[in-house]
């Protein structure tokens, strides 16, 4: 007798997307395949909506807010910039809106903020994913499909959130995403350090070379420079709105480092060739430990903070 492969059991049904950029864009092509899950969308730039009308298998789409929330949700996914979700959270507030809530921002605990003074059913999530460039036309279902995905519970909401949690993480592992789950606190400490770091390292070291060897120096970069400086590239607008929302965070690490670099700077300045060989060997053992585990490492449950320095390591910071 021959088998059949049953559709998978949807935890939504009706699913409204808010910003088509990069994730929202590549979010809703992951999810057009599902049959039984009826999309709709909203971006405020027309020439976005125009494409995304080309895509038959839309319900709806709309570049008008009010018009978006006047259709009837599950769940509404908000993938605008982080203050955007913010102000749209606020928003759905005031409409004392019944359906579910959640968005895919890289900083959370603003928008849980927002949502638990706005009275929503929401839980926050955040797919590990990106690229340099932005925008609906760059969008792709691949770059979601098995991606870490973070979602982050607050035990304030209540009961609901519980309910809502697990049906986010059956939504996600359709699409084959690894799931964890942190407090939103938690999240932006962690993501302060492994994501908008970064972005400001790469920033601020395309930004030394521009003004210390100005535009011909980049006729002598290597793969090297272009590499360690890949991220610098993205359009800034998404981070300033990201540094701004984890500004505690992100002074606190970018103090950290500071200390990291004039360590080294010392080191160099002092002739200490066996000391600087040691450290950098410690910080290289770290970093290959990337290309022997998957992306977001191991379980959620073995997470940690990260090593501190040992003793002495630490320069003091210049006040």
């Amino acid at each position: 007798m021959p088998k059949f492969k049953l559709p998978p059991r949807l935890p939504f049904s009706r699913l409204g997307v808010a910003g088509l950029g990069l994730i929202g864009g590549s979010l809703t092509k992951a999810l057009m395949p599902f049959g039984g899950l009826e999309l709709s969308v909203f971006d405020a730039d027309p020439e976005t909506i125009r494409e995304a009308k080309k895509i038959k298998r839309l319900a709806r789409a709309t570049v008008d807010p009010d018009e978006f929330l006047s259709w009837p949700f599950d769940l509404i996914y908000l993938c605008l910039p982080v203050r955007r979700n913010v102000e749209f959270v606020r928003r759905l507030g005031r409409l004392a809106l019944n359906c579910a809530v959640t968005d895919s921002g890289s900083t959370k605990v603003p928008v849980t903020e927002a949502a638990l003074e706005a009275g929503l059913n929401f839980c926050g999530g955040h797919p590990i994913a990106g690229k340099e460039v932005a925008g609906f036309k760059h969008s792709s279902a691949e770059l979601v499909k098995g991606c870490l995905f973070v979602l982050t519970p607050d035990e304030r909401f209540g009961p609901r959130q519980k309910e809502l949690l697990g049906r986010l993480k059956n939504l996600h592992q359709l699409l084959g995403c690894r799931l964890r789950v942190i407090s939103p606190a938690e999240h932006d400490r962690i993501y302060a350090l492994v994501s908008h770091l970064p972005y400001l390292s790469a920033s601020a070291l395309a930004g030394t070379a521009l003004f210390e060897g100005g535009e011909e120096a980049l006729a002598w970069a290597g793969t090297g420079f272009r590499d360690s400086t890949r991220v610098g590239a993205s359009p800034p607008a998404k981070w300033v709105e990201v540094a701004m929302e984890n500004a505690d965070n992100l002074v606190e690490d970018l103090g950290r480092l500071m200390d990291v670099l004039d360590r080294i700077r010392s080191l160099i300045r002092n002739r200490q060739a066996d000391e600087l060989a040691a450290l950098l060997e410690r910080i290289s053992a770290y970093r290959r430990r990337l290309d022997r585990e998957p992306p977001g490492g191991a379980d959620a449950g073995q997470r940690r903070r990260p090593d501190r320095p040992q003793p002495g390591e630490r320069a003091v910071r210049k006040t």
